[in-house]
């Protein structure tokens, strides 16, 4: 068996990956679930190109998609945190007047978090995932995991979307000035927004580590 080296860089480890051969991909165990993983596995990172993220923005290649990937990612992670923040702020909250404007800042930001994501998620899986995959083949799995990390956050997202309509609801029904329906609403939103805060941040740090390094091996 020869060991395989793609382009610039080689892979992790590039003569473990015909133990990957053949191997069906497992995403809901606790090395793959994005809800129970600590991280990228070992068997994962050995069909990864291996280049650590502290290089990356030094990279010649970096200023272009790649940089782009990671300001988006980086606008996302930082509604994500906003909204659970302002969630919570909600609830300790009495002022009626104030909560109808911050519950009218949270109905806002919470739609445009919810329609940013689901857009970027299409454009990975439709465009970037499929070409990564066949350029690439030995990332099958890696890829795979990130599509199953998709899934879940695309119920976490119908959840979001749920309860920021019943955020903007409060105002709608005419109950405004009511601190209870505010704190109603809150109280349900706190949720889903802390649930997506924290798979974001293992989301996208893991796909980061997968896929920029793809991006810059391809254009450098």
């Amino acid at each position: 068996m020869h060991c395989v080296m793609v382009g610039a860089f080689g892979f992790a480890n590039p003569c473990a990956l015909h133990y990957l051969v053949g191997m069906t991909f497992q995403y809901d165990t606790p090395e793959n679930h994005v809800e129970r993983r600590a991280g990228l596995s070992p068997v994962l990172r050995s069909s990864m190109f291996e280049l650590p993220r502290e290089k990356w923005a030094r990279h010649p290649a970096f200023r272009g998609e790649a940089e782009f990937w990671t300001q988006i990612h980086g606008r996302l992670l930082s509604a994500s945190a906003t909204l659970a923040s302002w969630s919570e702020q909600m609830l300790g909250e009495d002022d009626p007047v104030k909560l109808a404007q911050m519950g009218a800042e949270v109905s806002r930001l919470g739609h445009q978090l919810v329609h940013h994501a689901h857009g970027h998620h299409h454009i990975e899986d439709d465009h970037f995932f499929p070409v990564f995959l066949r350029a690439f083949p030995q990332l099958e799995h890696p890829l795979a995991l990130l599509d199953g990390d998709h899934k879940v956050l695309a119920e976490v997202l119908d959840d979001l979307e749920k309860a920021v309509g019943g955020m903007a609801a409060v105002t709608r029904n005419g109950e405004g000035m009511q601190r209870d329906a505010w704190l109603s609403a809150s109280q349900v939103l706190l949720s889903p927004a802390r649930r997506l805060d924290a798979l974001f941040i293992r989301h996208i740090g893991d796909e980061e580590e997968i896929c920029i390094p793809v991006m810059l091996n391809w254009q450098g």
